[in-house]
C-alpha cells in the first residue's frame, strides 16, 4: 500500500466524523447566533452578541467564571506539577488513586461534597464544636470556593498524569550537565525542567480549561439551575438558555466564550513557545557531566503523596462504607433534620449535623440485595451503560491513534488547518453543539438509538489532539533508524510509534471513560425511552427518591471502571 492511500485510510474516518458531528453543528450554531428567532429567522448580524454583552445575568456569570478559572487553573497546574515531580522521584502506583475521582458518578461526588459544605455538613459541624459561627455556603460570598475545590479534587490526578508524561521525557543527561556546572536545584528547574516542560504545561492548561466546564453536573445536582449569585457560572447561563430552547442567546454566549478562550490560549501558547525556545539557547557542555544516580523520595515526600491519595480516595471509601448502611440509617446520618433515629447525635436548634464514621453501626447487605435482586430496571440501565461505553472506547482509540499518526507524518498541505479546526471544536461548550447534534441525529434517523451518542463520541477530536501532541515529543531518530532499515510507514506505526503511545492512550482512555460512563445530558436529549437510559442518569436523580440503594448502586457502577483503570495501569507500566 502506497503512503498516500495509507494516509487517506488513517485520516478520512476522523475527518468525516468531525465534519458531520462537530463542524456542521458548529456552523449551525453560528447561523443560530445571527437570526432573531427560530420562527421568522430574520438575519440580525451581531445583535444577539451585543444584547448578550449587556445582559446582567450573563455579565454576572462571566465575572464568576473568570474568578473560578483564575483560581482553579493556576492552582491545579502548581499542585499537579509538584505531585508529578514527587511521583517521578518515587512510586508511581499512587497515580492510580489520584485518577479515581475523575470516574466517580456525579451523584456520588455531589452527595459527598454536600455532606461537607451543607449547613449541617462536616465543616459547619467542626465550626460548631469550636464555638465559631456557622457558614451558609448556599448564600455565602465565598461560595466560589465550592466549584474550585470540586474541580481540584476531581481533575488533579488527570493533570498530574499529563505532567508525569512530560517529566519522563526530560533526558536525565541534561540535569547531569547542568549539575556538573555547579547549578543548584532551583537553577536546574529554571534552566532545564521549566523550558522542557513548557509544551506539557500548555497542554495541561488547555485540558484543565476544558475540564473546568464539566464541574457543572455536580453544581447542578447540588444547587439547581439558579444557585447563589456568587455561584452562577456561564455553564448555568448557557444551560438555562438551552432548557428554554433560546438558541440565539445560547449561541451568542458560546461564541463570546469561545473568542475569549481562544485569545487566552493563543497568548499562553506564545508564552510557552518563547519559554521552549529558551531551552535551545542554553549552552550545555557535555564535558562536565556528573554521574548523579537516581534520587529516591524522602519520607516527607511520601507523606505528601499519601495525603493526596487519601484525599482523592476518601469519597470512594465514604461511598463503600455507606453502601453497608440500612436505608433508614442513611437517612438518619445525613438528614439535616432532627429525627427519632438521630435525636441523640449532635444538633443545634433543630439542625442535625451529618455523621461521617468509618464503620456502619449495624452493617447490612440490604442495599445490595435490593439493587441486585429487587430492582431489575436499574440492572438493565447498568448494562445499557456497558453497551454505550464499549464501542465508544474501541472506536475512539482506533480513530484517534490512526488520525493522530496521519496528522503528524503525512505531507497533506491542509493538515495544520484541519488540526486547527479540531482545536476550535475542543473549545466549544457541550451545550452549544447539543441542539445542532440533535438535528443532525434526526436527519440521520439516529434519535432514540445509542448511535446518536456513540458516533459523535467516537469522532470527538480530543484523542487526536492529545496523541498528536505526544507524538511530537518522540525522538525523530527512532523513525529515521527504522527508515534506514527499510521499514514501511505501516511498520513504523505498528512497531515504533504505537508501543510508545501507551501513556497517551491511557490518558485518552481515562478521559473517555470519565466523560461517557457518567453521561447525563446527551442521554436525556437523545434517548426518549427510559428503557434505554444508562444508569448514570438514574444515579443523578436517585438521591431525591431512592437514596436507600444509592450507595450500593454507585459502588457496583464504578467497579468496572476501576478494573479498566487497573488493566490500563498494568499495560502502561
Amino acid at each position: 500500500m502506497n503512503e498516500k492511500r495509507l494516509w487517506k485510510l488513517f485520516l478520512l474516518p476522523s475527518l468525516g466524523g468531525v465534519l458531520v458531528f462537530y463542524l456542521l453543528p458548529f456552523v449551525l450554531s453560528l447561523y443560530y447566533g445571527m437570526i432573531d428567532n427560530m420562527g421568522s429567522r430574520q438575519f440580525v448580524g451581531l445583535q444577539n452578541i451585543v444584547e448578550t454583552l449587556k445582559n446582567p445575568m450573563f455579565l454576572q456569570a462571566a465575572g464568576n467564571t473568570a474568578v473560578y478559572l483564575g483560581l482553579s487553573i493556576p492552582l491545579i497546574l502548581l499542585i499537579s506539577l509538584g505531585l508529578a515531580f514527587l511521583l517521578h522521584r518515587g512510586n508511581r502506583t499512587l497515580l492510580f488513586a489520584l485518577l479515581v475521582p475523575l470516574v466517580l458518578p456525579s451523584g456520588v461526588t455531589a452527595f459527598f461534597w454536600n455532606a461537607i459544605f451543607s449547613v449541617g455538613g462536616l465543616i459547619n459541624k467542626m465550626l460548631y464544636l469550636l464555638g465559631l459561627p456557622l457558614v451558609n455556603w448556599k448564600t455565602s460570598a465565598v461560595a466560589i470556593v465550592i466549584p474550585v475545590v470540586l474541580f481540584l479534587w476531581k481533575n488533579t490526578g488527570l493533570i498530574t498524569a499529563i505532567m508525569l508524561i512530560g517529566y519522563s521525557r526530560i533526558p536525565r543527561e541534561y540535569y547531569e550537565i547542568v549539575a556538573g556546572e555547579g547549578a543548584t536545584p532551583r537553577v536546574c528547574f529554571y534552566k532545564v525542567t521549566l523550558p522542557y516542560l513548557a509544551p506539557t504545561l500548555f497542554l495541561s492548561g488547555l485540558i484543565a480549561v476544558i475540564q473546568s466546564f464539566k464541574v457543572f453536573r455536580e453544581l447542578y445536582i447540588l444547587f439547581g439551575a439558579y444557585p447563589n449569585p456568587h455561584l452562577y457560572l456561564l455553564q448555568h447561563y448557557m444551560n438555562n438558555q438551552f432548557s428554554s430552547l433560546n438558541l440565539q442567546k445560547l449561541s451568542a454566549a458560546s461564541h463570546i466564550l469561545f473568542v475569549l478562550m481562544a485569545a487566552v490560549i493563543l497568548i499562553t501558547y506564545l508564552m510557552q513557545k518563547r519559554l521552549s525556545d529558551r531551552f535551545t539557547s542554553v549552552e550545555l557542555s557535555p564535558t562536565k557531566v556528573l554521574s548523579t544516580g537516581k534520587k529516591t523520595s524522602t519520607l516527607a515526600e511520601k507523606l505528601v503523596l499519601g495525603a493526596a491519595a487519601a484525599v482523592a480516595l476518601f469519597p470512594l471509601l465514604f461511598t463503600v462504607i455507606n453502601s453497608f448502611l440500612s436505608p433508614q440509617e442513611v437517612v438518619n446520618r445525613y438528614s439535616s433534620q432532627v429525627l427519632p433515629g438521630n435525636a441523640d447525635s449532635l444538633a443545634r436548634d433543630g439542625l442535625h449535623f451529618v455523621q461521617m464514621t468509618l464503620l456502619p453501626t449495624e452493617p447490612t447487605l440490604a442495599q445490595y440485595k435490593e439493587f441486585l435482586l429487587q430492582s431489575p430496571a436499574y440492572l438493565r440501565m447498568f448494562w445499557n451503560s456497558v453497551l454505550l461505553i464499549v464501542p465508544i472506547l474501541l472506536g475512539q482509540l482506533v480513530v484517534s491513534v490512526l488520525a493522530a499518526y496521519a496528522f503528524e507524518r503525512s505531507r497533506w498541505k491542509y493538515k495544520e488547518a484541519a488540526f486547527a479546526v479540531y482545536l476550535v471544536i475542543l473549545l466549544m461548550p457541550m451545550q452549544v453543539t447539543l441542539v445542532p447534534n440533535y438535528i443532525t441525529a434526526d436527519l440521520l434517523g439516529l434519535l432514540n438509538s445509542y448511535w446518536a451518542i456513540i458516533l459523535p463520541a467516537i469522532f470527538h477530536p480530543l484523542g487526536v489532539f492529545l496523541l498528536r501532541l505526544q507524538m511530537k515529543g518522540f525522538d525523530k531518530a527512532w523513525v529515521e533508524a527504522a527508515q534506514d532499515c527499510g521499514a514501511s510507514e505501516w511498520q513504523i506505526f505498528r512497531q515504533v510509534i504505537l508501543p510508545n503511545l501507551r501513556p497517551g492512550i491511557m490518558v485518552v482512555l481515562v478521559l473517555t471513560v470519565a466523560e461517557y460512563w457518567n453521561i447525563i445530558d446527551q442521554a436525556i436529549v437523545f434517548l426518549d425511552s427510559t428503557v434505554k437510559q444508562p444508569l448514570s442518569v438514574s444515579l443523578s436523580q436517585m438521591l431525591a427518591g431512592e437514596s436507600g440503594i444509592f450507595f450500593a448502586a454507585s459502588c457496583i457502577y464504578v467497579l468496572p471502571v476501576l478494573l479498566v483503570f487497573g488493566m490500563g495501569k498494568a499495560t502502561t507500566k
